[in-house]
């Protein structure tokens, strides 16, 4: 055979191989497709939502010595780097009121304007949350963090994976698809009025989830019974 066409022969077998991986990665990327599509609880910005069944099985996943962090911070719905100096500063949170007082030093955003930033409607039992928080395990790098709540994730059979901005994007859909007026979650959350809640526009918790989050939230002390 020569030489002339080995190289024919070689050109039109890269071309099927070419041809065949692209089809294959095309139904790969189809089948994500999917999975996402099946699974609409992602805001917009590609951060997972857990409703409260998959919270709890997700929690059932993380080992003792991590549970409070997580725990925490979903019912706080601080930001991550907040939850870390939250734990250098004790003094933050008031037992006696069961608020945490964010000074602007504790708080993220280097523009945040306010002076401080009031957590209210915390659980009875977060002063017992509190204390275990403070005497356990310090909240780790947030790379390590990642990579640990995606090994849970996959223990607890939860795709897309729970990530760092998962407990507090949880907590404000809750609180905000539970009818909490947006300037009480504003205030607790730290948000700009303008672009805070505009993630939550796409999710749509079914009338079976909504009991959950209702009963859940109540038994924290976020809502009212009345509304609940």
């Amino acid at each position: 055979m020569s030489e002339k066409s080995n190289f024919f022969i070689e050109r039109c077998y890269i071309k099927y191989v070419k041809k065949i991986y692209f089809k294959v990665t095309r139904i790969h990327l189809g089948k994500d497709k999917m999975t996402d599509l099946a699974n609409g609880l992602v805001t917009g910005d590609g951060t997972k939502v857990l409703n409260v069944e998959e919270y709890d099985k997700f929690v059932l996943c993380i080992p003792k010595r991590c549970k409070t962090i997580f725990e925490l911070d979903t019912i706080t719905g601080m930001r991550y780097v907040e939850v870390q100096r939250l734990y250098e500063n004790p003094k933050w949170y008031s037992e006696s009121r069961n608020q945490i007082i964010l000074p602007p030093e504790a708080q993220k955003k280097e523009k945040q304007k306010l002076v401080k930033r009031t957590i209210d409607k915390l659980p009875t039992t977060f002063p017992y949350i509190f204390e275990k928080f403070i005497n356990g395990k310090e909240p780790p790098e947030r790379s390590s963090w990642n990579r640990d709540l995606a090994r849970w994730s996959l223990k607890a059979d939860i795709d897309p994976k729970v990530g760092p901005k998962t407990p507090r994007k949880t907590i404000e859909s809750w609180m905000l698809k539970a009818g909490i007026p947006e300037i009480e979650i504003y205030s607790r959350q730290g948000h700009d009025p303008v672009t805070s809640l505009k993630h939550y526009q796409s999710l749509s918790f079914t009338d079976y989830e909504m009991r959950d989050i209702n009963k859940r939230l109540t038994e924290w002390g976020m809502l009212s019974r009345i509304n609940a």
